[in-house]
């Protein structure tokens, strides 16, 4: 899935950073997980908590992480003949989800040309809208059970982007369709790794949640710059929650006053960096973060330092992409950095 700051790339490197500094750690806790995409790389190795504000995230880390197997739809089969329902979402016509309501349609209402609007094409946004209607329809009436009701939403909100109009984020929508739009919409089918531990997601304020779990190894990806998450990933929490949201705009934006991030804020940033360390029962701290934060590098290595032991600070340098300055018309260079320490 694209998404800002995603650390797929990075994935390698955290592990050498653990292998080096906490080889015998057997629980991990990814506090900003996005994606999922940290969390999921570390199950192989360690019993894994992870969290974030956003609920879609914790949609995709439930049905992933805390899922240790993928569920096998036993009562859906016994009780609708329904032996895939992954293949039977992707298989089905455009007659067959005709039977959805137009009032009930929100993607395709919303985020389609039926909505005056291009996220989607029509008939991707209703294939959406069939397979979200259809997977809570089976929850309440208990045909599925937790584990499966999250996993097949995380499977829905991981097909979304395939098909969506968009650059990278949904800030907004192209005004002619891209490539990939034309494409059809498919229920993306998740792998889960079995690692036969006690995982844990949660969808909390990571600040407060440090203060109720602990373990050997806390990653911190924070949001690096002013761009708050919910905005740029709207359709996404829509597509999870589906909650039918007053939305306002050209974009289509639904509410977020509740889901600010202070890492977001420059006024608040350090003071929630310090709680979060401060509140942190973990042996091994490891940051990621880049030099085009908001914190600077003196302001993380003084909080750090201020909860860890400072001789077991270590920044690990990552040049990550060049870009030529407007302004000096020289050649800088941003780069990743990952910042260890033992607390």
């Amino acid at each position: 899935m694209r998404f800002i700051g995603c650390k797929t790339l990075l994935l390698d490197n955290i592990k050498e950073v653990i292998d080096e500094k906490a080889p015998d750690a057997k629980v991990f806790c990814d506090i900003f997980s996005g994606t999922a995409t940290v969390a999921r790389y570390f199950k192989k190795w360690y019993e894994v908590y992870s969290n974030d504000l956003l609920y879609f995230s914790y949609v995709l880390q439930r049905g992933t992480v805390q899922n240790d197997d993928i569920p096998l739809f036993k009562k859906l089969r016994n009780e609708k003949g329904i032996e895939d329902p992954i293949d039977y979402f992707n298989n089905l016509s455009d007659i067959e989800m005709q039977v959805i309501p137009q009032e009930k349609r929100f993607f395709q209402n919303t985020y389609a040309p039926t909505g005056g609007r291009m996220y989607l094409k029509d008939d991707n946004a209703l294939r959406i809208d069939f397979a979200r209607i259809t997977v809570e329809e089976w929850y309440q009436n208990e045909l599925i059970n937790d584990d499966e009701y999250y996993y097949l939403i995380a499977c829905i909100v991981e097909g979304i982007p395939f098909v969506s109009n968009i650059s990278g984020t949904y800030g907004a929508f192209h005004k002619e369709w891209e490539r990939r739009s034309h494409k059809k919409y498919e229920v993306y089918r998740l792998e889960v790794y079995h690692n036969g531990k006690n995982n844990k997601c949660f969808n909390e304020d990571g600040v407060e949640l440090l203060k109720r779990v602990n373990g050997d190894i806390l990653y911190i990806d924070p949001p690096y710059n002013g761009r708050q998450y919910l905005p740029n990933y709207h359709v996404l929490e829509t597509a999870a929650k589906y909650d039918y949201p007053e939305v306002r705009g050209v974009t289509a934006q639904r509410p977020y006053e509740n889901n600010k991030s202070d890492f977001c804020l420059k006024t608040k940033v350090i003071n929630a960096f310090d709680e979060l360390i401060n509140n942190a029962s973990f042996k091994h701290i490891i940051l990621s973060y880049s030099t085009d934060g908001l914190m600077s590098v003196e302001d993380i290595e003084h909080i750090m330092k201020k909860y860890g032991k400072p001789d077991t600070f270590k920044i690990y340098w990552i040049p990550y992409r060049r870009y030529k300055s407007r302004a000096q018309g020289d050649k800088e260079q941003l780069k990743e950095m990952l910042v260890y320490i033992e607390k």
